[in-house]
């Protein structure tokens, strides 16, 4: 019965404003679920923290992951032997040896060798150096502390010409890093530091600013019309044009006997495959021309919506707040829990100017139950991650409807956005927990697929990896269909106060009645967001390139590349979230309008502008269709004609005599 009441229209509930629907709470057993996954995640990372013993996990040491194991596989720090040596410092060949601090002045007399030839290099610096030379010690030079590593902290070419000159008559430039890198690492950080203003000045504050005028422009007459109509008909010109070159020039082919009639006939193949595409594409264009209008409409209305209710905007910030609040604990927790594993040695050997050099490298292994846990706290993250973007979607969601059906647009403010949080997380936090463990469980099937596809590859089992692999492909697929049916159901959940199932349900048939309409906004708004996405970030970093170039002092900077690069990543940052927040307002004014046409009377509906022209024009449609009975001229029977979506069929109904059109 559920089924079948969701496949009809939306019915009115009678109130005028959607702040006066009565709400309950909805899917509450899935918010429970969710706080007990948290619960038991917590119980888990306390255990390999170690404040609880269990014989099933062991505790972890973040230590044995961070610090420097040894060229005999020992850590620094940690196994017995160089427990009071927790650095690591590097030789030539890139092992490292344990040392208690690392070296900050260059000594070219002083060395750090593997243990057992430690003596024999205090004794001879000539010996020292030819133990330099075979890989084992190495110099000492000025290095710097880094996660409990000595990496050098000078001018390596310098160091090895110091140090042939001290003795070495090997060259020791085989031990260098990127030199050039770090000099251009370090005048990037000191080109940020000089034009940080610049940078984020106009990385956040300007793009925003260009993100609130991007959406006034799209709202001025006319000109949104002019940028759809032209690319629409461009399309068109476009293709005509193509189809009737590729048709002239396969003629001309035909007749200078140079070409072969495969190429002729190819040639007018796709000419007349081109006419065809024309043709359908002018047939498509002429049967979406209203919906096309609509979506016009809709775009506009968001974008006065956004306008009207700029605190959205610190709504990516309260999901980034609220997700570094669960991700902080949930890295320890895997921090440790990795470090609990037990470490074994591996003993492998690497060629060197034709000689085989021996060496080892630890590496850890997992219990059945720790890869369990593994699973688990990643089934916490992803489920975690999708609420809080699940949350956001919500919010916007109720905020945009709360600006639409309300009679006074100059009500809806950032009180709307206040009173949709407090909605959110008074009634439907169980929802947003349901949605989000759907696409929580998928994820972590394609992560377990993903381990065996790794696995099936290493073990050279072809089958199995490309059964994988369409495996994937299908998750993956399944994954995009439920995020799309997860945003539409919000929206319901939003207008109605459904749950998650309901909503989900009436969602698909709505999309099913209005799949015109759905298919007109979204090309359209998939167009628009393109282009937002292009050019506030492009604009911005323009406009920061000449506010550089022409009012600083550019003696004072290495380079523009780099801060202007970081400035154009900042203010892309922006336009993604701002528009990804418009985007979703366009989806709920879309499906708002839908639900006003289908819930309310013409002289009740909320649409306001070119939504309510586009209602009245369908209005005007429907009551043009009159019926008078037969034999009776002159008894003149009106019909009532309900306004429905363009997409289906005038409901016609039968009004008693004398009765007014509506």
């Amino acid at each position: 019965m559920a089924d079948e009441a969701d496949k009809e229209k939306l019915s009115g509930e009678g109130w005028s404003s959607i702040r006066e629907k009565k709400r309950g709470c909805t899917d509450c057993l899935f918010l429970l679920l969710i706080i007990a996954a948290w619960v038991a995640m917590t119980i888990v990372g306390l255990i390999v923290l170690g404040a609880i013993r269990d014989e099933n996990l062991s505790a972890g040491n973040p230590y044995r992951l961070t610090n420097t194991i040894d060229y005999s596989g020992k850590i620094c720090g940690i196994d017995s032997g160089v427990k009071d040596l927790g650095k690591g410092y590097y030789l030539p060949d890139a092992t490292a040896v344990c040392v208690k601090d690392c070296p900050t002045v260059n000594d070219y007399e002083t060395f750090y060798c593997r243990y057992p030839d430690q003596a024999t290099a205090d004794a001879s610096v000539s010996d020292g150096y030819e133990l330099v030379a075979n890989f084992k010690c190495m110099y000492q030079i000025k290095t710097k502390d880094f996660i409990n590593r000595c990496l050098p902290d000078t001018d390596l070419a310098l160091a090895a010409a110091e140090a042939q000159n001290a003795g070495n008559t090997t060259s020791s430039t085989e031990y260098t890093t990127s030199e050039s890198g770090k000099e251009w690492f370090n005048n990037f950080l000191s080109d940020v530091l000089t034009l940080q203003g610049y940078i984020f000045g106009f990385g956040i504050g300007f793009a925003t600013g260009v993100a609130f005028l991007y959406l006034y422009v799209l709202r001025i007459p006319g000109l949104l019309f002019f940028i759809i109509w032209t690319a629409v008909l461009s399309v068109l010109i476009l293709l005509l044009i193509g189809s009737i070159l590729l048709l002239t020039l396969a003629n001309t082919w035909s007749q200078d006997g140079e070409h072969s009639n495969p190429e002729v006939y190819t040639m007018r193949f796709f000419g007349y495959f081109g006419l065809a595409c024309t043709a359908i594409y002018l047939c498509l264009v002429l049967v979406m021309r209203k919906r096309i209008q609509l979506a016009i409409g809709i775009v506009k209305q968001a974008a006065k919506a956004l306008a009207t209710m700029p605190a959205l905007l610190a709504l990516p910030v309260l999901q980034a707040i609220g997700l570094l609040i669960f991700i902080i604990p949930w890295i320890i927790y895997v921090l440790f829990l990795a470090s609990s594993g037990d470490i074994t040695t591996v003993q492998s050997t690497y060629d060197y100017n034709g000689s085989t050099v021996p060496y080892s490298y630890r590496e850890f292994t997992y219990t059945t139950n720790t890869k369990y846990a593994f699973l688990y706290m990643i089934f916490c993250y992803f489920w975690t991650s999708e609420f809080i973007l699940a949350f956001g979607q919500l919010v916007i969601s109720l905020s945009f409807a709360g600006w639409y059906f309300v009679r006074e647009k100059k009500e809806a403010g950032n009180t709307t956005v206040l009173w949709a949080i407090r909605t959110t997380i008074r009634y439907h936090l169980g929802t947003v927990a349901f949605g989000s463990l759907i696409i929580a469980i998928i994820k972590t099937i394609r992560t377990v697929l993903a381990y065996i596809q790794r696995q099936a590859k290493k073990s050279k089992n072809k089958v199995l990896e490309y059964i994988m692999m369409c495996l994937q492909c299908f998750m993956w697929c399944l994954e995009k269909i439920m995020k799309f049916i997860n945003k539409h159901a919000y929206i319901i959940t939003a207008i109605y106060g459904h749950g998650f199932c309901r909503s989900a349900g009436k969602a698909f048939w709505l999309l099913l009645r209005n799949i015109l309409r759905v298919a007109a906004v979204n090309m359209l708004a998939t167009f628009l967001l393109m282009i937002g996405r292009l050019l506030i970030p492009i604009s911005t970093t323009f406009i920061c390139y000449l506010a550089i170039a022409y009012g600083t002092n550019t003696s004072e900077i290495s380079g523009l590349v780099a801060p202007l690069v970081l400035c154009f990543l900042l203010s892309y940052w922006i336009a993604c979230m701002f528009l990804e927040i418009f985007g979703m307002g366009i989806e709920t004014i879309l499906f708002c309008f839908i639900a006003d046409e289908e819930m309310f009377t013409v002289e009740k509906r909320f649409a306001s502008g070119e939504l309510m022209t586009t209602i009245q024009q369908t209005a005007q449609q429907a009551a043009s269709l009159k019926i008078a009975p037969e034999g009776n001229a002159k008894e003149v029977r009106v019909v009532q004609v309900e306004a429905v979506p363009v997409d289906q069929a005038v409901a016609i109904k039968p009004a008693p005599a004398g009765d007014v059109l509506m």
